[in-house]
């Protein structure tokens, strides 16, 4: 699924899709909120929650890996070299 395709489908086929064929790959947390990051084919969807109302607040698609260093920051690489 390409990134115009993704956003082009209605809401429900986009949480289908992410629901069906995406891969959870990090999660992080902000506060209040949940940061999921999943892979979807060819692009990446950041799915922030609110973790007290249990309600998704925004999600945005992306492509660019620059995004991702967040999400790498909290990798250890430690037993690699062990």
């Amino acid at each position: 699924m390409t990134d115009r395709t993704y956003i082009t489908t209605s809401e429900i086929e986009r949480a289908r899709a992410l629901w069906e064929k995406g891969v959870l790959l990090a999660e992080r947390t902000e506060g209040y909120h949940t940061l999921k990051l999943y892979q979807l084919h060819d692009l990446y969807v950041e799915v922030i929650w609110h973790t007290h109302f249990n309600v998704a607040l925004k999600v945005t698609t992306f492509t660019d890996t620059e995004h991702l260093d967040p999400y790498l920051q909290d990798i250890s690489l430690e037993s690699l070299f062990a």
